[in-house]
């Protein structure tokens, strides 16, 4: 794929929905037996693989715009599927170990399984692995004696305990250190579960007006170390076909924010956008950046609000971002990264050591693309220093990176001097039509 430089991004564009909130359905309709219709839908190959790796659990059948999810019952085979390949993996990865007991996984690097074994031990169960041919089959053992730890649990371990409660069919309730959020939250309750998460800082019987002048003085709304109680309940059986209306994808609009900020010229308005705070890290990084945004809620889908979004012109400088819970981080920080490359003064992200779990190391795959853009960057154990510069020249991406670091680096090729050449298999799969895309949005320059 070549990127030209452009000098205009202007009009309107309407995200498509969220591949990676259709995956997240297909798995709720799965361990709930919930007959599923999820709209709107629009196929890719990254859709069609994941409806194929399932086969084994769900019937999913495509139409125009929808696809119809049935459980398949009885049927004892377990699911097989490629772990670097999912969205929300180590809650995909619990979800479907309690459900079905035993689940077959590639491309699961030993620190990840590893990783995987010592928090199903927090939670009282075990994890069994058997390896064949690069394929790991992982089996769920002492489900008996699951429980969730008797500590404050940290907001990255949560998604994972989830995983276990919802596949087994257990309510839960725990202590967080941190105010959680996830499209979970709110789609859950279209399968029968009720997840309530309220804050167990503030006393009830404080003074509102001393609240007022503390949180005046010291920007903080209580003393001390805010502490979150969550829980998780099952309610009422669901319909019997659950409705799922699905928000534009976060990923996309990552990489489009951050095009429009690298490219201030033309007024330009991204429509379909989730609002949600486990979606808006990067408007957070623009507002941060000095940028002005403009949000405007139009609907609800099944995983929160959903509006349209308008940045203003802005002269981004560094800043640090501490990416903290990761997950609501994973998808949007090549593009923020991309960001700070082209910003005034140093960015620093910190909180990243969990991605030198990957193979290949994932932290070693961003500076290995910060490199070839031509940033100057520095390397710590747990994140990335980037000195920004106001232009660079164009350059070649030809390793296989996936959707969004190849994607953010294209993005990063619309602000370049030359032309950008990028590897897209993985672009592509996820999004066939990227180049209309930006042909949609972008002048470019001659």
């Amino acid at each position: 794929m070549q990127i030209t430089p452009a000098k205009e991004i202007k009009g309107s564009f309407l995200l498509p929905s969220s591949p990676d909130m259709l995956f997240v359905s297909l798995c709720l309709s799965i361990s709930s037996g919930c007959r599923t219709q999820i709209e709107p839908v629009r196929t890719t190959p990254d859709i069609l693989r994941w409806a194929g790796q399932f086969k084994n659990l769900a019937k999913v059948v495509f139409d125009a715009s929808s696809c119809i999810v049935e459980p398949l019952q009885g049927n004892n085979q377990p699911p097989c599927f490629a772990y670097t390949d999912i969205p929300y993996r180590d809650f995909t990865v619990f979800l479907l170990l309690a459900h079905t007991k035993s689940i077959v996984v590639s491309d699961l690097p030993p620190k990840r399984l590893e990783q995987l074994q010592q928090c199903c031990l927090r939670a009282g169960c075990a994890i069994a692995a058997e390896q064949s041919d690069g394929m790991q089959k992982l089996v769920l053992e002492k489900t008996d004696h699951f429980h969730i730890p008797d500590t404050i649990i940290d907001a990255d371990d949560i998604h994972p305990f989830l995983g276990l409660a919802i596949g087994l069919r257990q309510p839960v309730e725990f202590i967080a250190d941190h105010a959680w959020s996830s499209p979970l939250k709110h789609a859950l309750q279209y399968f029968g579960y009720t997840c309530t998460v309220k804050s167990l800082s503030q006393k009830k019987d404080e003074d509102p007006i001393m609240r007022r002048i503390r949180f005046m003085k010291t920007g903080k709304k209580s003393e001390g170390p805010q502490q979150f109680s969550v829980s998780l309940n099952f309610i009422k059986a669901p319909e019997e076909q659950v409705h799922i209306d699905l928000p534009g994808d976060e990923l996309l609009a990552g990489l489009i924010i951050a095009a429009k900020c690298l490219i201030p010229k033309g007024s330009f308005v991204l429509e379909n956008v989730g609002l949600e705070s486990w979606n808006t890290q990067i408007l957070q990084l623009v507002k941060s950046m000095g940028g002005a945004v403009g949000v405007q809620e139009s609907r609800m889908s099944s995983f929160g609000s959903v509006g349209s979004v308008v940045i203003q012109k802005i002269n981004p400088f560094g800043r640090k971002v501490d990416c903290r819970p990761r997950c609501q981080y994973v998808a949007q920080l090549p593009a923020m990264i991309v960001m700070a490359a082209f910003a005034q003064g140093q960015s620093i992200f910190r909180n990243l050591e969990d991605r030198r779990n990957d193979d290949p190391d994932g932290l070693e795959q961003l500076n290995l693309c910060i490199a070839a853009l031509g940033a100057r960057q520095g390397e710590m154990p747990d994140g990335i220093v980037i000195e920004g510069a106001k232009q660079f020249d164009g350059f070649d991406l030809s390793g296989q990176f996936s959707a969004d670091i190849a994607g953010a680096f294209a993005i990063a090729g619309l602000k370049c001097r030359g032309i950008t050449t990028i590897a897209d298999e993985s672009i592509l799969n996820r999004w066939p039509d990227f180049t209309d895309i930006l042909s949609s949005i972008c002048d470019f320059k001659e």
